[in-house]
């Protein structure tokens, strides 16, 4: 585990010593900062490998991890100065940490080593042995490396410079005399970054400082340096540094025509939408322009298969492969993949090889072209091409295209309408399909004349199928271009066979409905005027015969005859009520109080009340007022008269408005026998009337309320009597606009 890829490549070094102290792992950054091989280290005793090479302190690395494996304790130093086995002076932060086995003796050692300032450690060396030697200064009179010591005073007075500060314009006299501080030579707009970087490096206790800041020369010429320096302290105050500043004017001047090429080039090829990328030969993208980081992110230093096509292995198509590997000038592929945000995305690969002096491809130039929306396109025209095709094959109408009178194309249900396989209907006439009288011609006539006036042509038309049937057909076409009809039509065809057959029977069957209608209108009439004169005369016969006859026989039959009469009278007025309600799909309205209405309603039914002492009680929170039609009194005497019927003597009927905001429900209470739940649903049908004992009546009325509450777009109902015995027959009015 320790061994890993992990540790193998961790930026610091790390080694690991077993119980013996000898050597089992010693990683690439201890190769690094040591100058040894592992396979020269390991198996190999820690105190051998590493002699003292500690300088200007007694306690070295022996010492430290003496002390650590003793203890058993984490140990560390920061800033030990070490002269490595290749005599390089390397300043390290080490960490010992011992290890020890299940009876907490010591089982070996994991060390961690870091240098502190890696970046510079080449010139540590060279800073050093400049600083010793002052009174040689001459030697550096022609290179751009200028020696200093500087007192850590404000302004960085100068100690000492050695002679090329003439560089600059300066002689060194001007300096070590005092009459310049290194301040006043750097240029004005970086002093002040200068200073706090500086200030920042004195509080992290560092011991050198590096930057890159400008220069004045003497004749005002910028000149771009970069300062490597040494810090001296006193306790932990600093009181001098010793450095050198080297002319980077160079390398800047460089580094900013290299920006400028590289904005100008990034400007390009972003206004173009392509993406640029150099790809090294393990595939890893050594630098990519912004196109490409605004597609994938952050690319730099990532595989590219990996970041781009989100695999795990290189593309078998590969173009930049392909250049490597073939050495080709130009290799062009196309890669899926998806970008940043895991959306789908296609891109043309261009790679072009990029070259050594000695003609050796080192990396190769990649240019993406995106293709993605080129592709979602095509992927939407190919799934709108095959969701037409599944349409069209799976239609429930037959589909074609005719060329010259030729079929080109037909769908399924075209094939099984004419009794054809697509590939016999391919290449046949139209004119095989209409020889039946002159249906071919006239097909022609109609579908000319139609897609002329409106664009397409429609008509029915009889065909003979492939087994000789003749059937019908609806068939349309229109043209598939404009300006010349004979390039080719598209028709649709519905058979029609089974629809014409019925049309035909609901024509027969509307005469012969027709013919009922004319009957039930004269049966109508008969009712109104035959019937009703002789039931009028009978009943004014009658009731002479009852004034006239004083025998109690007879007049007990007298009553029988005109009681019988009455309700032959409220039959035929109630059956001629309930067909004119039939007829009837609208009627007028008009606002008017139902409290008003009911209680006139009342005052009709006065003697029935009377005779069986029956109160009614009418209840409501004010008027009620709806749009509604005189016909809604027939509503409320239908109910009242079948309360009173219903109800036993010296009993009480109990009428009640319930209103809210948008309706109005009036209910009916009665204290009768009440109506069994099986047959409430069926006492607002026609001619039903349920058994009940000793009261007469035509089964019409409720029908009557029924038909007159749903001209009124009302409701209707019975229920129990939630008092006990008899039922609540009720009707409810919506608020409607006049």
């Amino acid at each position: 585990m320790i061994d890993s890829d992990i540790v193998q490549n961790a930026p610091v070094g790390i080694f690991v010593v077993d119980k013996n102290d000898n050597f089992t792992v010693f990683n690439k950054s201890m190769e690094f900062i040591y100058g040894l091989l592992a396979d020269d280290v390991v198996g190999k005793n820690l105190l051998l490998a590493f002699p003292e090479h500690t300088l200007g302190r007694k306690e070295g690395i022996r010492d430290l991890f003496l002390e650590s494996k003793a203890s058993l304790q984490q140990s560390s130093r920061k800033n030990v100065p070490v002269i490595t086995p290749t005599n390089r002076l390397s300043y390290q932060s080490i960490s010992f940490v011992p290890l020890v086995n299940e009876s907490g003796a010591y089982d070996g050692m994991i060390g961690y080593i870091e240098e502190s300032i890696e970046h510079i450690s080449s010139e540590k060396g060279l800073l050093d042995e400049i600083s010793s030697a002052r009174e040689q200064s001459s030697v550096y009179r022609d290179i751009p490396i200028m020696v200093f010591r500087w007192s850590a005073e404000n302004g960085w007075p100068v100690l000492f410079v050695s002679q090329n500060i003439s560089q600059l314009g300066y002689t060194k006299k001007e300096f070590e005399s005092g009459a310049i501080r290194y301040i006043d030579i750097v240029h004005p707009d970086d002093r002040e970054k200068l200073l706090l970087d500086t200030l920042r490096f004195e509080m992290a206790e560092k011991v050198y400082f590096s930057g890159d800041y400008r220069l004045l020369s003497k004749s005002g010429d910028t000149v771009w340096v970069n300062e490597l320096s040494l810090i001296k302290k006193e306790g932990d105050i600093p009181f001098r540094y010793d450095g050198i500043v080297i002319d980077i004017t160079k390398r800047k001047q460089a580094e900013a025509s290299l920006q400028t090429e590289h904005d100008r080039l990034e400007r390009i090829t972003s206004s173009m939408g392509i993406g640029l990328a150099v790809i090294s030969r393990d595939f890893h993208t050594v630098w990519a322009n912004n196109v490409l980081k605004d597609i994938f992110g952050d690319v730099e230093n990532k595989l590219c298969y990996e970041i781009y096509n989100n695999r795990q292995d290189i593309c078998e198509k590969c173009a930049v492969k392909a250049v490597f590997e073939n050495s080709l000038d130009r290799s062009v592929s196309e890669q899926y993949g998806t970008d940043k945000d895991g959306n789908p995305i296609w891109s043309q690969i261009i790679a072009t090889p990029i070259k050594d002096e000695d003609g050796n491809i080192t990396a190769a130039m990649e240019v993406v072209v995106p293709l993605t929306e080129r592709k979602l396109k095509e992927i939407e025209l190919n799934e709108s091409k095959a969701r037409i095709e599944s349409i069209l094959r799976s239609a429930p109408v037959g589909i074609g295209v005719v060329r010259n009178g030729i079929v080109e194309d037909v769908n399924d249900m075209c094939c099984d309408i004419l009794g054809y396989s697509r590939e016999e209907l391919i290449g046949q006439n139209t004119r095989t399909f209409f020889e039946v009288g002159n249906a071919y011609s006239d097909v022609e006539s109609v579908m000319k004349s139609g897609i002329k006036e409106h664009g397409v042509g429609t008509m029915d038309v009889q065909a003979r199928r492939r087994d000789g049937n003749i059937i019908d057909l609806l068939i349309s076409a229109t043209p598939m271009y404009s300006d010349n009809h004979s390039k080719g039509i598209s028709f649709t065809i519905m058979d029609i066979t089974e629809k014409k057959r019925n049309e035909r029977e609901l024509k027969k069957r509307s005469a012969e409905l027709e013919q009922l209608n004319r009957l039930k209108d004269l049966f109508s009439d008969i009712i109104r005027h035959d019937l009703l004169n002789p039931a009028g005369t009978i009943k004014g016969y009658s009731e002479i015969l009852e004034e006239l006859e004083e025998d109690e026989n007879k007049l007990n039959l007298l009553q029988m005859i005109r009681e019988s009469n009455k309700r032959l009278i409220d039959l035929i007025e109630n059956a001629s009520k309930y067909e004119k309600l039939n007829s009837i799909d609208e009627i007028d309205y008009s606002n008017d109080n139902l409290v008003e209405i009911f209680q006139r309603t009342i005052l009709d039914f006065e003697q029935p009340l009377k005779q069986k002492n029956i109160n009614v009680s009418l209840s409501s929170e004010g008027p009620c007022v709806y749009a509604v039609n005189p016909l809604v009194s027939e509503v409320f005497a239908n109910l009242l008269s079948n309360a009173i019927k219903y109800s036993p003597a010296d009993e009480r009927i109990n009428v009640h408005f319930h209103k809210n905001e948008s309706s109005c429900k009036v209910t009916v209470a009665d204290h009768g026998d009440g109506i069994p739940d099986e047959d409430k649903a069926f006492v607002f049908n026609r001619f039903k009337r349920l058994d009940k004992k000793g009261v007469k009546g035509t089964g019409l009325g409720l029908a009557i309320v029924k038909r007159i509450m749903e001209l009124h777009n009302g409701s209707y109902g019975v229920e129990d009597n939630p008092e006990g015995k008899g039922c609540v027959f009720w009707v409810t009015f919506s608020k409607a606009d006049m």
